[in-house]
C-alpha cells in the first residue's frame, strides 16, 4: 500500500524548518543531542544502535483511538509510577510502542478532542472562548451541557475522512464537541454513537449529586437511550457495546473511538473494582479504564484480527493537580491540567499492533493527538482534506521502525486563543505561561489558579529533554541560546503568516434547553428528565449499520 506521509501544518512554516534541518552538522551521531547553535535546525533524537526495520503493512487496518480524561503523564505503572494498576496498559507497552514525548494539542477537554478529531490545531476548529488578539487571559473553557454552539460544523471528523475509504465508524463514551444534535458524533460521520456525551460532573447521577444540570443522559446516537445514567456501572455497558462493533465489523475495515471518562472528577469505579488498588479512589477509577483496555485487547485476539488492528493510547491533557490524591500525577513534569507547561500537555501515547510494531519498543520522537487521524487516515489509504491546512504529522514511520525521529519537530502550545509556547526540536520557549487547575497549597506558584497570565519577553526558553521540569531557565543572552530562540522565534512569525481561527464557538453562549432530555415537554427542566421505562435498555445499543 502506498503510504501518505503528511509533512506540514503550515506550509511555510514546514519549509522554513525543513530546510535549516538540511543544513546543519552540529548534531551528534553518537549522542544525539544538538548544539544550541543550531538554532531550529537541530535534530531531536538518535542513537548509534537504531536499524530501519522492514514491515509489510496490510491494506485498510481495523484502527481504535482509546482516550483517557484527565490522565497525567506519569500516572501509568508503563510511565513509572510505583504503585498504579495497569496492567493492561502495560501490555499494551511491552507488545507495542511507548513514546516517550507525545502531546495533547491542549491543556484542557473539548479543544484537545477537536484537535484528535481534525487533525487540526483546535483554534482553526472555533473550540475556544475569547477574541483572537486579546491577552488580558487566555479564553480556556470547555463545552457545558447548556452551550449553544460546539466544533464548527464546516470541520471534519477522521471518521469523515475515513467512511469514504470503506469504513465502519463507530464511538462511545464522552464526546464533549457541543451536545445539540447537529454536533453529536452521529451527526459527524459516525455510523453508531453509544454514551454519556459530557463529563460526569456536568450531569446528576449515582456518582454526582450536586451540580446545576439534569439526570446524566445516555444517548443511542441523537436520541437519549438512558436517563438517568447509572454512571457507577457504565464502564460494562462501554465494554459491551464495542465488543459488539468490532464482532459485527471483524471482517473489517472499521474505525473506533472510545473516549473513556475516567479519570475526570469525580472519581468512580464499579463494585467489582472499588478498593482493589493502592492508590485509593483515583486508582480504582484508572484501573477501571484499565480494564476496559484489557477487554479490549482480549476480545480483539478472540476475533483473529490483531494482526490487522491499531490500538492507540492517549489522553486529553494533564493532571487535575487541584484534586489532589484524588487528581493524577504529571511524574517528572512541571504542573498539571489547564497550563502549556510540560505536565498539562505531555501524555503517555501508547501504540499496540502486533504484527506490525517491534514489541517492547520505545520511542523518543516527538508526536501528538494531532497525528493520530492523520495516521489512521493514511494507513486506510488516503489524504487528510486538501482544501484546508493540517496540522497533523503521519506517525507510521516512527511506529514501523522506519523512522527513529519521525516527522513532527515542533510543537506549538495553544491555550484558549493565545499561542502561549513552542518547542523546536529540543528546546522550549514560554512567551506566556499562567497557571491552572492547582491550589495555593501546591509547593509550585507557577502552577497556582491565582496565577494569572504572564508575558516573558524575552520568552523563557528551556531544554525539556533534560530539564522537564522546566526549572533552569537557558540565559538567552549568551550566543549559542540566542539563535535558538531566533529560530523560534521565526517558527513562530512564519506560523502566524498562515493561522486562521475559525469563530469562536465558546462565544456563542448557551440554554438549558439544549440539555438532552427524554422527556422535553416536562417541567421543571431539566431536573425532570427521566425515563425509568427505559433504564433496563442502558446495556443494549444496537451497531448495525
Amino acid at each position: 500500500m502506498k503510504m501518505h506521509v503528511v509533512l506540514i501544518s503550515v506550509v511555510a512554516l514546514a519549509v522554513t524548518t525543513t530546510a535549516a534541518a538540511s543544513t546543519t552538522s552540529d548534531c551528534s551521531s553518537t549522542t544525539g543531542r544538538c548544539s544550541a547553535s543550531t538554532g531550529h535546525g537541530s535534530k531531536l533524537h538518535s542513537t548509534e544502535s537504531f536499524e530501519r526495520r522492514r514491515v509489510q503493512l496490510p491494506e485498510k487496518p481495523n484502527i481504535i483511538i482509546v482516550y483517557g480524561d484527565d490522565v497525567g503523564y506519569g500516572d501509568l505503572n508503563g510511565y513509572g509510577h510505583p504503585t498504579s494498576s495497569t496492567p493492561n496498559l502495560d501490555r499494551m507497552i511491552s507488545e507495542g510502542m511507548r513514546l516517550t514525548q507525545f502531546y495533547s494539542a491542549a491543556p484542557v477537554c473539548s479543544p484537545s478532542r477537536a484537535s484528535l478529531m481534525t487533525g487540526r490545531l483546535y483554534p482553526r476548529t472555533g473550540v475556544y472562548s475569547g477574541k483572537p488578539g486579546t491577552f488580558n487571559s487566555t479564553g480556556l473553557s470547555v463545552f457545558s451541557p447548556f452551550s449553544n454552539g460546539g466544533m464548527n460544523l464546516s470541520e471534519i471528523t477522521v471518521a469523515q475522512m475515513l467512511k469514504p475509504l470503506g469504513y465502519a465508524t463507530g464511538a462511545l463514551g464522552k464526546w464533549h464537541l457541543g451536545i445539540k444534535t447537529q454536533y453529536l458524533p452521529a451527526s459527524r460521520g459516525f455510523d453508531s454513537y453509544f454514551g454519556v456525551p459530557m463529563t460526569q460532573n456536568e450531569c446528576t447521577s449515582n456518582v454526582e449529586s450536586n451540580n446545576k444540570f439534569g439526570p446524566c443522559p445516555t444517548m443511542h446516537n441523537n436520541t437519549v437511550a438512558v436517563q438517568p445514567t447509572d454512571v457507577l456501572n457504565i464502564d460494562a455497558a462501554y465494554v459491551d457495546n464495542i465488543k459488539e462493533f468490532m464482532t459485527v465489523h471483524r471482517e473489517g475495515p472499521f474505525f473506533f473511538y472510545y473516549a473513556s471518562h475516567h479519570t475526570h472528577m469525580p472519581q468512580f469505579a464499579a463494585p467489582g473494582i472499588r478498593n482493589t488498588t493502592m492508590r485509593g479512589l483515583f486508582g480504582d477509577s484508572l484501573a477501571e479504564l484499565d480494564w476496559s483496555v484489557g477487554q479490549i485487547l482480549d476480545h480483539i485476539v478472540e476475533l483473529g484480527i490483531q494482526n490487522n488492528t491499531l490500538v492507540m493510547f492517549s489522553a486529553d491533557n494533564g493532571p487535575e493537580l487541584s484534586d489532589v490524591d484524588l487528581g493524577g500525577e504529571q511524574g517528572q513534569l512541571k504542573c498539571g491540567k489547564g497550563t502549556t507547561y510540560e505536565g498539562g500537555v505531555r501524555e503517555p501515547g501508547i501504540f499496540w499492533w502486533p504484527s506490525v510494531i517491534e514489541p517492547g519498543s520505545i520511542s523518543y520522537a516527538l508526536g501528538s493527538t494531532l497525528d493520530l487521524s492523520v495516521t489512521a487516515v493514511s494507513l486506510a489509504g488516503g489524504k487528510p482534506p486538501q482544501d484546508r491546512a493540517t496540522d497533523g504529522f503521519d506517525l507510521t514511520p516512527v511506529l514501523t521502525g522506519q523512522s527513529e525521529n519521525g516527522p513532527r519537530d515542533h510543537m506549538l502550545y495553544y491555550s484558549g486563543h493565545i499561542l502561549m509556547a513552542i518547542r523546536l526540536h529540543q528546546y522550549k520557549a514560554h512567551f506566556y505561561t499562567k497557571g491552572s487547575h492547582c491550589r495555593s497549597t501546591y509547593h509550585d506558584q507557577d502552577c497556582w489558579d491565582a496565577t494569572g497570565l504572564q508575558q516573558h519577553d524575552p520568552p523563557l526558553l528551556f531544554d525539556v529533554e533534560t530539564d522537564t521540569k522546566e526549572r533552569f531557565p537557558l540565559d538567552v543572552t549568551q550566543k549559542e541560546y540566542s539563535a535558538v530562540l531566533a529560530g523560534i522565534v521565526q517558527l513562530k512569525a512564519e506560523h502566524g503568516k498562515g493561522m486562521t481561527f475559525a469563530p469562536g464557538e465558546m462565544n456563542m453562549g448557551g440554554d438549558e434547553m439544549n440539555f438532552p432530555c427524554c422527556n422535553p415537554a416536562c417541567t421543571p427542566r431539566n431536573a425532570c428528565c427521566a425515563c425509568p421505562k427505559r433504564e433496563a435498555s442502558q446495556h443494549k445499543a444496537t451497531n448495525a449499520v
